[in-house]
């Protein structure tokens, strides 16, 4: 249900339309929870429901209608519950350790051309965690703003600190990646170099 408490956390800085949110939610916790604006919308309703957020009907323009919601104290109880709990390790899953374990089943320019693209993901990862993470520092994040007005000063500190500690690990995680792909390439030029030299038949011939 993290997604659940990824939009009770935004919403906790202040009432938004669900646009916002979504808006919101891509440039910020979306960087480490992805959803879709048809997994949000849903959920938005689902939590309305709940009681933990209300939703007032405001006027958007001349005659149309939009919904800005708000999080309700039972709202407010839940994500600071959560956030007290030990949340249990998923199942070590990883398809691209799984897929790079058996390169053996296929050509050494499959396996180079994965690499790549492992290296091109994390790069692009990488760069979007760094260009929060200095906005973050900077407080220049306007929904991080609105919550830091807010608070007050102890507790000013502890916003920032604790986004910046998630998005350093982020960029420590896409670091390593990185680097294990790069790894992987040199391995490829060093495979297909010894292997250049091998007049032996295929090992399926």
């Amino acid at each position: 249900m993290s997604l659940r408490h990824a939009a009770l956390a935004l919403l906790s800085a202040e009432p938004m339309t669900g646009y916002q949110l979504v808006q919101y939610f891509d440039d910020t916790v979306g960087l480490m929870w992805a959803a879709s604006d048809s997994q949000i919308y849903p959920e938005l309703r689902r939590m309305e429901a709940d009681g933990l957020i209300r939703a007032e009907t405001i006027p958007r323009g001349e005659r149309a209608e939009k919904r800005l919601y708000k999080i309700t104290p039972r709202g407010r109880a839940r994500l600071r519950a959560w956030t007290s709990e030990s949340i249990p390790y998923p199942p070590m899953r990883d398809v691209h350790r799984l897929q790079i374990t058996y390169g053996e089943f296929t050509s050494l320019a499959n396996v180079r051309k994965h690499l790549s693209e492992h290296l091109d993901y994390y790069t692009w990862r990488r760069n979007q965690w760094v260009k929060l993470l200095e906005t973050i520092r900077a407080a220049q994040f306007p929904l991080m703003r609105a919550r830091l007005d807010k608070s007050r000063p102890g507790l000013r500190r502890r916003i920032i600190a604790f986004k910046e500690l998630a998005l350093e690990g982020q960029v420590a995680h896409a670091d390593a990646e990185i680097a294990w792909a790069r790894r992987g390439l040199q391995m490829i030029d060093e495979l297909d170099r010894a292997e250049s030299g091998d007049a032996g038949p295929p090992d399926d011939a």
